[in-house]
């Protein structure tokens, strides 16, 4: 009888401080896939201040890390709050780790974390255009919010990522019920 040989699940994974150093570059590779395709990220030029929420992040359970075969960080997503609930601030995998469903994996972990912390929705604000983001996250179960049903949070959201000089009509906002 021929061995069948199933592919390794991804390992996700809570994220810890010794991480820290890793995020940074994994999410500048990232980004240059959004470079490539013609999207405006905003303001470059990271500063140490901007590594900040990284480390607060880690330290209070709120980064998950996916790790490729031997170990190695090779993506994370980045949580806060909005309105009281999870919000997904960022999901970045290397691209030399993707198209292996981690990001994918990244999201369901997420949403499995915010369940058994209580939570009863999660959201995140995407660019529309784009297809590993909106149409992705549509397929993980996130739909789209309508501007008449924005809470002061997502307004408040909208407003900084205007400030970072994001372009806010290639930009929505969703939602999950968990």
């Amino acid at each position: 009888m021929a061995e069948c040989i199933l592919p390794r699940m991804p390992t996700i994974r809570l994220g810890v401080p010794a991480d820290h150093p890793t995020m940074r570059p994994i999410e500048e590779a990232a980004d240059a896939l959004f470079h490539a395709a013609g999207v405006v990220l905003g303001q470059t030029g990271a500063s140490p201040a901007d590594d900040l929420p990284y480390a607060e992040g880690l330290a209070e359970g709120r980064v998950l890390i996916a790790e490729d075969d031997e170990g190695a960080p090779v993506g994370f997503l980045y949580l806060e709050t909005l309105d009281d609930h999870p919000h997904i601030e960022e999901v970045a995998v290397h691209p030399r780790a993707q198209r292996r469903g981690l990001g994918a994996a990244l999201i369901r972990a997420c949403v499995e974390l915010c369940r058994a912390r209580g939570a009863s929705l999660l959201s995140l604000s995407t660019f529309t255009h784009v297809p590993w983001n909106a149409p992705f996250y549509a397929r993980e179960g996130f739909e789209v919010v309508a501007e008449a049903d924005w809470t002061p949070g997502m307004l408040a959201l909208r407003a900084r990522e205007g400030r970072l000089g994001l372009r806010l009509d290639e930009r929505c906002l969703m939602i999950r019920s968990l």
